[in-house]
């Protein structure tokens, strides 16, 4: 299978998750827990209804639901050799109070979704979604990924939390040991805007233009600074649906900061300048959008062997964006055959350690 002479891989597509479904799922006290239908497992994102946002404005989409039929269908109409799976509502784990039932949804989520997804089709893969409100917990269960690692090849963190702490707090870090232990990637993925300073928007356009590559950069500076790449340096860490653009400015506001009179302390913890973790090694990866402008600074800036393609089926992208972007972009003469073929294939292998 290729598109234009090249292979593909999605790096970041998603499925829609089924409640009802994931209730079979659960194990221990939870095993065989009702609920009530007006309820759902998963906090809200925000508060906005997405849901019927992206029904208004997409109506001719073919489906408003995925399963693994679906997303085997989806794979051949955009050519692609396999996907890797990211939750939807799941995206908002993060933000659940109660720690008992967050690392127990997580768990469910990862049994449903190996049953439902990646059993069905050896080109599924799924991402172990972590509840880091527990990282011991967090911790079990990214080696328990691992056991399954071609079904689980990546764990996600979410970007928000009701935690109150950012990724570069040493209270995370046993999820970073376990991670490094098993050469397990981590994805950090946006979605939830709340809390994020733009909470008066009226308009879901305007948040939904800052939700993703807000949380992207306040993680990545606090893991940065905090020295997480120091200890932990074989960490390989993805940022997700932020596009890949804020990369050069992030590269030199960190630098700004780590040189100037507010530095200092940064200067004596850390064993390099903030964009030498960006641009060297394995540490820091990042998913482009087809289509983005900046894709060329971004390479300048930390070269073209760290950026993910991705889909982001079933979410914003129309039938006709997945049909066309993709062969247009590797019809381009802007990049090199090389490079093109790392930016929507082999950068994937590499990540999601799929060789």
């Amino acid at each position: 299978m290729a598109v234009n002479g090249f292979k593909v891989f999605d790096g970041d597509g998603h499925v829609l998750e089924n409640d009802k479904e994931l209730l079979e799922h659960y194990e221990g006290k939870y095993k065989g827990i009702r609920m009530f239908d007006v309820f759902g497992i998963w906090p809200s994102l925000d508060g906005w209804a997405r849901g019927f946002i992206m029904a208004s404005e997409d109506e001719g989409r073919k489906y408003t639901h995925t399963d693994a039929e679906v997303w085997s269908e989806m794979l051949d109409l955009i050519g692609a050799e396999g996907t890797v799976l990211y939750p939807t509502a799941g995206l908002a784990c993060g933000l659940i109070s109660d720690v008992n039932w967050a690392v127990a949804s997580a768990a469910a989520y990862n049994n449903w979704l190996e049953e439902r997804y990646t059993k069905k089709d050896e080109r599924l893969h799924g991402v172990g979604m972590l509840a880091v409100q527990d990282p011991q917990a967090a911790a079990a269960e990214v080696a328990r990924c691992a056991e399954r690692r071609v079904r689980f090849p990546a764990v996600l963190m979410p970007t928000q939390t009701y935690t109150g702490k950012t990724f570069g707090d040493e209270f995370f870090w046993p999820i970073y040991e376990a991670a490094e232990k098993h050469n397990m990637p981590i994805a950090l993925h946006g979605a939830p805007s709340r809390g994020l300073g733009f909470d008066h928007f009226t308009e879901f356009a305007k948040v939904h233009a800052l939700e993703h590559p807000f949380p992207l950069m306040i993680q990545l500076t606090d893991i940065i600074f905090s020295g997480v790449f120091d200890r932990f340096p074989k960490l390989r860490i993805a940022f997700l649906e932020g596009g890949c653009g804020w990369v050069p400015f992030m590269m030199d506001r960190l630098d700004y900061e780590y040189d100037s009179i507010f530095g200092s302390a940064a200067r004596a913890r850390l064993k390099k300048r903030p964009s030498d973790y960006m641009r060297e090694g394995d540490n820091f990866w990042v998913a482009m959008e087809l289509g983005e402008t900046a894709l060329k600074y971004a390479i300048d800036a930390m070269g073209p062997d760290r950026i993910l393609y991705a889909s982001d089926y079933p979410h914003e992208p129309t039938e006709e964006d997945l049909t066309t972007e993709l062969p247009e972009f590797l019809e381009s003469n802007e990049y090199s055959n090389e490079v093109k073929q790392k930016l929507v294939y082999d950068n994937m292998i590499s990540f999601y350690n799929l060789h």
